[in-house]
């Protein structure tokens, strides 16, 4: 057998391990995106769809990304194990609080979670992780958070609304000028104040989104207006007519 064959195959069964190890794993929501200055709180949960118990370990890691500062020595999580039953869910809280003083722009962590098999539970305490049990996932998950001007900054582009397939798409650019990270929602208004989901995204401070999205429910409905809100704060930022 070639090396080119080996790596192939080794890649490829690589490939099918981590999907496999990340099919155990599901939480939600998986982004936090809020303010730190004053502090910020999320409840982030587990959720167990299989027939066995799972247990997770959070623990904060330092983020190494020059588009951000790392807020990990500031992350507060409770409790830092987690003990999903089978059919079962449970939620743990993450507060983050930058310390005063700290500079304006966007911070980021990654929350480590060490998932395991946790086939001996009865009388176990719960900070435990019991010899034997199985790794089964080891997941950093990135969440951002930001120090800076409360109200967002954005600047857009003329929006167009076309189709392709019998689908339609929005596309646009939005420039975020504020001095920290923005999470906006993107929805179409149409005619009678319906209104049609593009989604959610992050813009870091600075960043130029560039959407070529689909509209998936918008179908035979008139576009009258663009809005894009805040999620942090469920303010309207920006609305931008079409017609």
């Amino acid at each position: 057998m070639n090396l080119i064959k080996k790596l192939f195959i080794t890649t490829f069964f690589n490939f099918l391990f981590i999907t496999n190890l990340f099919g155990y794993i599901n939480i939600s929501p998986t982004t936090f995106d809020k303010s730190i200055e004053t502090g910020g709180y999320q409840e982030f949960t587990f959720y167990n769809d299989t027939n066995m118990p799972f247990r997770y370990k959070i623990t904060p890691v330092a983020m190494e990304d020059g588009k951000v500062q790392d807020m990990s020595q500031w992350v507060e999580v409770y409790p830092k194990v987690v003990t999903v039953f089978p059919a079962g869910e449970k939620t743990f809280k993450v507060f983050i609080k930058a310390d005063k003083g700290s500079p304006k722009g966007d911070y980021g962590t990654y929350l480590n979670i060490r998932q395991m098999s946790a086939p001996k539970l009865e009388g176990e305490a719960e900070e435990n992780l019991a010899v034997g049990m199985t790794v089964m996932v080891n997941l950093n998950m990135g969440i951002y958070g930001y120090v800076g001007d409360k109200v967002p900054n954005i600047s857009t582009d003329t929006p167009v609304v076309y189709k392709k397939d019998d689908k339609s798409f929005l596309k646009m650019k939005i420039e975020n000028k504020t001095n920290r990270l923005v999470r906006m929602r993107i929805e179409i208004q149409g005619k009678k104040d319906h209104f049609y989901p593009v989604g959610e995204m992050r813009a870091l401070s600075g960043q130029t989104l560039v959407l070529d999205h689909e509209i998936k429910t918008l179908g035979e409905a008139i576009p009258k207006k663009v809005i894009i809100t805040d999620v942090e704060t469920k303010k309207i930022i920006r609305e931008i007519d079409m017609i």
